[in-house]
């Protein structure tokens, strides 16, 4: 399928999403959050699909929503913003609920939206040159896009607090200090490496055991303790029982590396 605002790529069983409006900073305008949604919604679906990688196109990742998409929209900016975040919202839950690692490139600068967005992936690799804000409320906004509900289970409420009521920006290395970020590089083409590399790892990597680790993180902050131990223990049990699990073990056992790419699905 073609898409106006995203370029959607598969090599093998890796995916690449590619945010398409360089010439408006990669910001989100209607097309774009139901693009994105379309791709993750189809994504989900995809039963080969190992490992996507997200990134931008151009000089910014993401700069936030399209505010010259939302002043011509003033007359009912509300009911539109609504039908964004319906959209922009179902995207960002569907690669929480994705079975495949998401790998997320930064390639410049995230703001607002586009930071939110940032964030949700499960590894972050980003440019040395890439800067970072909030940015919400100089545009008189409140916050989207989970940054409320990562934010602080990441960095804590206060720190969370004071990013989104300042809007400093901030540069990559102080992400990575922050430990908002997994990985800072130099340049684009290293980016594009570290993204590779960081993929065919996951490709060839236990894709049933990595949905564990993801579906199990995403409900530790609404479980009590038993319950989330409870769940870890039919994980555990369903891994091992599994084509997956037993290449693994065995694998440990004879103190060599796992095979996982050519086993068959059951």
């Amino acid at each position: 399928m073609t898409y106006k605002s995203i370029i959607y790529e598969k090599q093998g069983s890796i995916g690449r999403l590619i945010l398409n409006r360089p010439e408006a900073g990669n910001t989100l305008n209607l097309d774009l959050a139901k693009e994105l949604f379309d791709v993750l919604n189809a994504a989900n679906a995809d039963k080969n699909l190992k490992a996507l990688i997200l990134t931008g196109k151009g000089k910014l990742f993401c700069g936030g929503g399209d505010l010259n998409f939302l002043l011509e929209k003033k007359d009912n900016v509300k009911e539109t913003l609504l039908m964004m975040t319906h959209y922009f919202h179902g995207a960002i839950s569907r690669i929480a609920k994705l079975s495949a690692p998401v790998i997320t490139g930064i390639n410049g600068t995230a703001g607002g939206g586009g930071f939110s967005l940032a964030i949700t992936g499960d590894i972050i690799i980003s440019v040395s040159t890439a800067k970072f804000t909030l940015a919400y409320t100089n545009a008189g906004l409140s916050p989207d896009g989970s940054s409320t509900y990562y934010l602080p289970r990441i960095l804590g409420l206060k720190k969370a607090k004071e990013l989104m009521l300042t809007n400093r920006v901030f540069s990559a290395e102080e992400a990575w200090k922050m430990d908002l970020i997994d990985k800072v590089v130099e340049n684009q083409e290293q980016l594009e490496e570290e993204l590779t590399k960081q993929a065919e790892i996951f490709a060839k990597g236990p894709k049933q055991a990595y949905a564990s680790v993801k579906k199990l993180l995403n409900m530790s902050f609404s479980n009590g303790l038993e319950t989330q131990m409870e769940a870890e223990g039919l994980h555990i049990a369903n891994n091992a029982q599994s084509d997956n699990g037993n290449e693994g073990m065995l694998a440990f056992k004879e103190k060599r590396s796992p095979n996982f790419k050519w086993l068959k699905k059951k």
